[in-house]
């Protein structure tokens, strides 16, 4: 046998159900309502609006670096050029000095110096011969023969001289002590050559100019001193390896 509801069961049934439905129905309906409004166009407007003011913060901000950063360069580039001109001017100078200061150093011989002039060479007499008794001082080259030689080549223009290697500067004595020559406080010993850079034809004719050295021709002569002059094309000057010492001296104030 089937089962029989009442007629007024079944109809309040099937208004509860239709109810829930309808809600369900609604609910729906507005979370799709918001899910788009959420997302409309206006909103994505919005957005880029924002993104792009942002945007265009940031490239004002790096124009203003970017411009900052050039005016920096610009200061440092012209700060650059005063110090390569401080330093050309300086280096200009220090050249000028350090050729100054070369020149003076050749002049003062303390440089080896290179050039044409002659070499005065002097010796002894041969006096194997002589009486026992006979002054050997006239037949033997003395200091001041090698004393007057330089002076006579210097007088002649010669821009160096050196007496058996040794250079003659300002502060060189030239004397004997006893039979023994010293030069720049060295003992030489014969035979002696007097070199003399400068113009060698100038300088051989006043050596061998009799009217110059005159005691020294003479001695040559009569007492067979030897006497050579010789002119030479190329030939170096050692440089002066003594010490100035200067014990009085002091430089000069305003």
């Amino acid at each position: 046998m089937g089962r029989h509801f009442p007629p007024h069961w079944h109809s309040s049934w099937i208004h509860p159900f239709q109810s829930r439905l309808t809600l369900i129905l609604v609910g729906i309906c507005l979370g799709l309502l918001l899910q788009v409004k959420t997302h409309s166009p206006a909103d994505l407007t919005i957005d880029s609006h924002y993104e792009q003011a942002q945007l265009q913060s940031a490239i004002q901000q790096l124009e203003r670096e970017q411009i900052g950063l050039k005016e920096s360069i610009s200061h440092l580039r012209e700060r650059l050029e005063r110090y390569q001109r401080s330093a050309s001017s300086e280096t200009e100078t220090l050249r000028e000095l350090r050729d100054e200061l070369g020149a003076q150093r050749m002049r003062a011989g303390l440089v080896a110096t290179r050039g044409p002039g002659v070499v005065v060479s002097l010796d002894d007499s041969d006096i194997a011969n002589s009486p026992p008794d006979v002054d050997l001082n006239p037949y033997i080259v003395h200091g001041y023969d090698l004393r007057d030689a330089a002076n006579l080549l210097w007088l002649a223009g010669a821009e160096a001289v050196a007496v058996n290697d040794e250079r003659i500067v300002a502060s060189t004595s030239i004397y004997c002590v006893g039979s023994t020559i010293m030069v720049n406080d060295t003992r030489l010993s014969p035979p002696y050559t007097v070199r003399a850079i400068g113009d060698p034809a100038a300088l051989y004719a006043v050596a061998m100019d009799p009217a110059y050295l005159r005691d020294l021709h003479r001695r040559v002569q009569q007492l067979g001193l030897k006497l050579a002059v010789d002119q030479r094309q190329e030939m170096v000057l050692p440089a002066f390896e003594g010490s100035f010492t200067l014990e009085y001296t002091q430089a000069g104030g305003e």
